[in-house]
């Protein structure tokens, strides 16, 4: 493992990477209170649409940070897709899976959703499809965090081991 400094660097990344997650979240859980109090427009709907987006982007840099750190090889062809499907590997001695099979499936179905809300430009925004994966951010919110504490836990368990034999 890289010395102990780097991963402490890390773990902080980390950690304001999971600040400005729950951030997010909380803005997401904002703006559906306002849904309850008004009959949203297309501009609430993009802005519901615009959150997720950023839900991704934030959850795609964590991981970013984990395959730098680890593996320091990233794919940059379709880049988005290999990184998501190398954080629900295990990889033998050098890192746990990051995620859950459940967490993949939702975070992949999020990633499309993100693809095409950033680069089509002239369409219009499916709300039925748009509420439909909202739900399930619900789902992802209550799992995520589970995930990404045993990763950290990883994290600080070789830190530890590795100030050990220093």
């Amino acid at each position: 493992m890289k010395d102990s400094g780097k991963a402490y660097v890390l773990l902080a990344e980390l950690a304001e990477n999971e600040r400005v997650l729950k951030e997010l979240f909380d803005k997401r859980i904002l703006l559906k209170q306002k849904f309850n109090r008004i009959e949203p427009d297309e501009f609430d709907w993009y802005a519901l649409g615009f959150l997720m987006h950023n839900i991704y982007g934030a959850i795609e840099s964590y991981f970013l940070r984990v395959a730098k750190f680890f593996e320091n090889d990233i794919d940059k062809s379709q880049w988005h897709k290999s990184l998501l499907e190398r954080m629900k590997l295990d990889i033998e001695t050098v890192r746990p899976r990051v995620i859950s099979p459940e967490v993949y499936k939702l975070l992949d179905e999020l990633r499309g959703f993100r693809h095409v809300f950033r680069y089509v430009y002239q369409f219009e925004l499916d709300i039925e499809r748009l509420q439909m994966l909202d739900k399930k951010i619900d789902v992802l919110e209550r799992i995520i965090r589970t995930d990404l504490e045993k990763l950290e836990d990883f994290i600080k368990d070789l830190t530890k081991k590795a100030e050990e034999t220093v």
